[in-house]
This record gives structure tokens, C-alpha cells and sequence, in this order.
């Protein structure tokens, strides 16, 4: 199946597996955010068909003095129909090689507690537990 490159015209195709992984957000909401985002560098891939997408990564470059030129992934998600299809680790195939021919020095992802089953992929596919991420919320 085709790896695409979601555009704005593609939010409808992706917000069903989106909201399954921030289910906090509404539909209107992400669509907001994801055009903000877009507008910041932000991209996505999927894989589907013309009516939903099977899974989801979007990602972004960010320079950090730690790891120099990263690809940071802020979202993977399957969509719970599409589950153990092997889409998710396509998508990760697909980004280190797009990181390696772009030149980045690192790939970097956070996964929250509960996604223990997203950890095992991420330990299969070569990453490691580097860090504990800490954050606060401000509203």
C-alpha cells in the first residue's frame, strides 16, 4: 500500500485515526490546528484508501543542541479497524529513510504510559528509552 503526503485537503481522511490518539480534541479543533501546523512546517503521512486513513505519523524538524537535526514525530496512530496490519512500522520505515536522504542526525518520539503496545514497536523498529519527557500544563 502507498505511503501519501497528507495535505489540508486530506484532514477529513485523516481526522478518524486522529481522534482515536487525542480524543480530547474535537474534530473542529484539530482541523484548526492541523492547518496552523501545516503552516509551521508540519507534515504528515498516511496510508488508506480514498475514504480514511489506515494509520497516521505526523512529524516536524526541530534543532536541538543535544541531538542536532531532528525529526521529531508528534503523532502515530493506527486506526483501531486497521490495527496489526503492519501500517504504523511502514510508516516509521518511511521516516527514517526520509531522515537519513535528508540529512537529520536523529529521529526522536515521546509515547505516553498507557501505549504500552506502541512501545514495542518502537523497541523493534531500533529506538531506545533515552528520556523521561516532563511537562506542564498551563491551562
Amino acid at each position: 500500500m502507498e505511503i501519501k503526503i497528507a495535505g489540508p485537503d486530506d484532514i477529513d481522511l485523516l481526522l478518524p485515526a486522529l481522534l482515536e490518539l487525542r480524543p480530547h480534541r474535537s474534530p473542529e479543533e484539530l482541523r484548526k490546528m492541523l492547518l496552523q501546523q501545516f503552516g509551521e512546517g508540519f507534515q504528515i503521512i498516511f496510508m488508506g484508501d480514498a475514504s480514511v486513513a489506515y494509520a497516521v505519523a505526523g512529524f516536524r524538524t526541530i534543532h536541538f543542541l543535544f541531538s542536532g537535526k531532528t525529526l521529531y514525530i508528534d503523532d502515530l496512530v493506527t486506526h483501531s479497524d486497521h490495527k496489526r496490519n503492519g501500517y504504523a512500522g511502514a510508516l516509521l520505515d518511511w521516516l527514517k529513510e526520509y531522515a537519513m536522504q535528508n540529512g537529520y542526525d536523529h529521529i526522536s518520539l515521546d509515547s505516553g504510559f498507557h501505549r504500552k503496545d506502541a512501545y514495542r514497536l518502537y523497541l523493534n523498529k531500533g529506538f531506545e528509552i533515552s528520556s523521561m519527557h516532563f511537562s506542564m500544563k498551563l491551562k
